[in-house]
């Protein structure tokens, strides 16, 4: 991993999701890209019926690159590291005007970007980064990797990855892809959420080992756990998942056609924000590699 983009509101939450990312470049090595997508007044919903201030762009730019320097200054060495031996990742910053997704979606391309990391507001929190339609919109319609980051989780080494998968080959790829996002991550814990026991020489079990045998193939870089949860719906399962104590993070591929569909549809992401301290990587279908 190269490069990392932080989108940021300048709320408690993203603050929080930019020092996860910096710490996290530390570790990969990778450089920094923090971002602020400008809402121009004319653009914004209901702006007819609102008294906006009479400003310009380039005084709205003016005012967002103010804050992001300020942003960039206060976040400089927040990751903890104070050892000359160890690396302290690039920071910079742009804003561009638009929505969320727009603006990153541009610099993904532009920038050339790995991974984006945004945070996400507890219960009660005010903000709205990624709450509600933002949080709705990026996950169904980014096609880049997306870690999403609770409001009080805080850095710590990436070693035990959750995969929830639905046994497709097309996961075997991703799966190698985020270990190629995460490169201290030593395990991969398989988790297959059914609502069929799954019995010894049936169809199923015949396609749990043909995958499992081709992740082997495949993986050799990290230890391979397989287990499956049987007969409880979706956010049971992520409860489940969350409340492991060995898994550092949850990882996932947005399908549109799967058992986790409902997941990315509903209120399930602001309920994961809510229950756990645990980051949740989302990686839309089709993902095989990072550049």
């Amino acid at each position: 991993m190269k490069k990392i983009l932080i989108p940021t509101d300048f709320s408690p939450p993203a603050e929080n999701a930019a020092k996860y990312a910096i710490a996290l470049a530390g570790v990969s090595k990778a450089s920094v890209l923090i971002c602020n997508a400008i809402s121009v007044p004319s653009e914004a919903p209901m702006a007819s019926r609102v008294a906006w201030p009479l400003m310009d762009y380039a005084d709205l730019k003016q005012q967002s690159d103010s804050e992001l320097d300020l942003l960039v200054r206060s976040l400089e060495g927040s990751d903890g590291n104070e050892s000359q031996d160890r690396f302290t990742p690039e920071l910079d910053f742009e804003s561009h005007a638009g929505t969320v997704l727009d603006v990153i979606s541009l610099l993904v391309k532009k920038q050339k970007i790995d991974l984006v990391v945004m945070g996400m507001a507890g219960a009660g929190a005010l903000t709205q980064l990624m709450l509600g339609s933002n949080c709705r919109l990026m996950i169904e319609k980014a096609t880049f990797p997306v870690l999403y980051i609770p409001f009080e989780a805080g850095f710590k080494p990436i070693k035990t990855i959750a995969f929830a998968t639905d046994l497709s080959s097309e996961d075997i790829l991703v799966i190698k892809a985020v270990l190629n996002l995460m490169p201290g991550a030593t395990r991969i814990r398989l988790v297959h959420v059914t609502e069929k026991e799954i019995v010894p020489d049936s169809k199923r079990q015949v396609q749990v080992d043909e995958f499992l045998s081709g992740v082997r193939k495949k993986i050799k870089d990290a230890d391979v756990v397989y287990e499956y949860v049987w007969n409880i719906d979706t956010d049971n399962g992520l409860e489940w998942i969350a409340e492991q104590p060995d898994i550092d993070m949850v990882a996932m591929v947005h399908k549109h056609h799967s058992l986790w569909s409902g997941f990315f549809k509903g209120s399930h992401v602001q309920r994961l924000s809510r229950n756990t301290h645990i980051p949740l990587l989302v990686l839309p279908s089709g993902n095989k590699g990072t550049s």
